[in-house]
């Protein structure tokens, strides 16, 4: 069960001009533990329309392009807050960090800056950004963290990697830096009951060549088997809905997760070796695991230290495409062993990596800030 505090009604607005509305460390985590814990939470975030869900105030505003969102998005959202007229402001987008900055000291109330990634570090892994176009791009990323890091009343990451970027001190005193993981609920993911689809591997998320597209529709291939993907699809999306060995369900809120990864034998993370990825905190692993079905995931030291040790999946090069294919014929083939695997997982879950505790970290800070 979440822990129990009490918010006494004080009002928190987060913000994303970027990401989708049903976000799931945004809306089904972390505005979520605080609505729980007694907060008044509003959400500002580009969606169809209001809407309350998990006890949270969702507040609409337009999806623009790129381009667009820096002016429009970023002015429509400044109103938004108004209305609002919140007591303290957590955002997530790292293009908002001057508007958030500003908006702060305008309304003269407390900022956190919720680094989801390493902004520098995640500039390599952009397609369209080469030669002295990255160096530009890496350049404005660092100027933006420095902003954060001088003027955010807190900082909430996901990794210590990533926190320990951040500086405990702002102005001479401290200032927090909190890790909040990006684990699942285990709550919300109950252990599959019956038998997974035959021969049949799963992925959610993101779907994208450098998160291991190729990777995926090769083994599938090679192994006579199916995959399942649920996500937002960056690239044509034809690529998925145009093979039988794929079925494609688009993007789904947090809710619909459980059932999908429950229809697979093995849940696949073959991510490229780039510094953003490495030491990230794999997300779809833990909803594997939480699911109870075992994971193939790319052998990243981090990811080793972190899972090794468990029993609960396996590990394989990203860049050896037979080895993948070995690696999934080898779990497809011993549904004993993945019924095995799949129960570790969930045991961790239960007793380590579950969002229950994580969401005490984020009340306390909320609690602290606005006590201050």
């Amino acid at each position: 069960m979440t822990p129990q505090h009490t918010g006494a009604g004080a009002r928190v607005a987060h913000l994303s001009t970027v990401h989708q509305s049903w976000d799931n460390r945004i809306l089904n985590k972390e505005c979520r533990a605080l609505a729980e814990a007694g907060f008044d939470v509003h959400l500002v975030i580009s969606a169809e329309a209001d809407r309350v869900t998990h006890g949270v105030q969702v507040h609409a505003i337009k999806r623009r392009g790129r381009a667009a969102r820096l002016v429009a998005s970023q002015l429509e959202a400044w109103r938004a807050l108004d209305r609002i007229r919140p007591q303290l402001l957590h955002f997530h987008d790292p293009e908002l960090i001057p508007m958030a900055v500003a908006y702060g000291r305008c309304r003269g109330i407390p900022v956190v800056y919720d680094a989801h990634e390493d902004l520098v570090k995640q500039i390599e892994t952009k397609p369209y950004l080469r030669g002295a176009a990255k160096g530009v791009a890496r350049a404005a990323a660092a100027r933006l963290v420095s902003l954060a890091n001088r003027r955010c009343d807190a900082i909430v990451t996901v990794i210590d990697e990533i926190g320990q970027t951040f500086s405990p001190e702002r102005e001479g005193r401290e200032r927090p830096v909190v890790v909040v993981k990006n684990l699942p609920w285990a709550a919300d993911f109950a252990p599959r009951e019956g038998s997974a689809r035959e021969r049949t591997a799963v992925y959610t998320g993101d779907i994208s060549v450098e998160r291991g597209l190729e990777r995926m529709l090769d083994a599938v291939e090679a192994t006579d088997s199916h995959l399942v993907t649920a996500g937002r699809c960056l690239v044509d999306e034809k690529r998925l809905t145009g093979s039988t060995r794929v079925d494609h369900r688009g993007l789904v809120p947090p809710s619909g997760l459980p059932g999908i990864i429950g229809e697979g034998q093995v849940g696949l993370v073959l991510l490229s070796r780039l510094p953003n990825y490495e030491h990230s905190l794999p997300t779809k692993v833990f909803e594997y695991m939480a699911c109870g079905i075992p994971f193939l995931a790319s052998d990243f030291a981090y990811w080793r230290e972190l899972f090794g040790g468990l029993d609960a999946g396996l590990f394989v090069d990203p860049d050896d495409q037979p080895a993948i294919r070995a690696a999934l014929a080898e779990l497809l083939d011993d549904p004993e062993r993945c019924a095995r695997m799949g129960a570790n997982g969930r045991r961790a879950v239960e007793e380590r990596f579950g969002f229950e505790a994580e969401s005490g970290k984020l009340v306390a800070l909320m609690e602290r800030l606005l006590a201050s």
